[in-house]
């Protein structure tokens, strides 16, 4: 079964994200790094959706949603941070507070939802029903497995990134019922947009050959199922 990789270009609409000193939006600079990692994904015969095309601003909720009606998929955010080292890179993979506490910019008010979701890994190869902020649960190991390829490949094209992914609360991973991802560059805070524009391609090809090194194993090893 072919792959499906599932961009999503975070912030959209009125959420422009991180702002540079001249007015460039993070939502604007991820949309155009989700398109370039498109093209190279596409190269690779991958199915490869987007969860917002231009200036929308879909929920929390729906991006997820997005992905989690699809089998054999994978889920990747991206995301511009305001600061850090200029040119440096940082994948985070999502980690369950030891507590009961929402996971960072929770959706205000949603009510409790439900999501099917597959079981992955170790445990059995079942269908069965999940809280849906629950729903990364089942694909916690896969995920980390991706983060790691990631940054490897990552390390090696922009200078001085850390050589490990990050776990961290990640809002957007929590509701995903599929292996997951964020990917942070540094900066906005650049006062020529030419400079992150030249961040676009070597992150498109670190994603495409990240993928491309963990998509047999997904394959075999992982079986995202959809909300319903």
């Amino acid at each position: 079964m072919t792959l499906t990789v599932v961009l999503d270009p975070a912030h959209g609409g009125a959420d422009f994200g991180a702002r540079g000193p001249t007015g460039l939006a993070e939502s604007d600079v991820v949309l155009d790094f989700a398109r370039a990692a498109r093209i190279a994904l596409e190269a690779q015969r991958l199915r490869v959706l987007l969860t917002r095309e231009g200036n929308q601003d879909p929920t929390f909720d729906a991006r997820s949603a997005m992905i989690n009606g699809l089998a054999n998929a994978i889920f990747i955010s991206l995301h511009v941070s305001s600061s850090g080292p200029l040119g440096t890179a940082r994948t985070y993979y999502y980690v369950f507070p030891s507590n009961v506490t929402p996971a960072v910019n929770p959706t205000a008010g949603a009510p409790p939802q439900t999501a099917r979701a597959q079981a992955s890994g170790a445990q059995p190869t079942r269908t069965s029903l999940i809280q849906w902020d629950e729903a990364q649960r089942s694909s916690v190991d896969s995920s980390r497995q991706l983060a790691f390829l990631v940054q490897t490949v990552l390390v090696q094209r922009f200078k001085d990134s850390p050589d490990a992914p990050i776990a961290a609360p990640v809002r957007q991973l929590r509701t995903i019922a599929a292996p997951a991802i964020a990917i942070e560059l540094s900066s906005i805070d650049v006062t020529d947009a030419k400079r992150l524009d030249q961040m676009a391609q070597p992150l498109a090809e670190a994603i495409g050959r990240a993928v491309a090194e963990f998509h047999p194993l997904g394959a075999s090893t992982t079986t995202p199922s959809g909300a319903h």
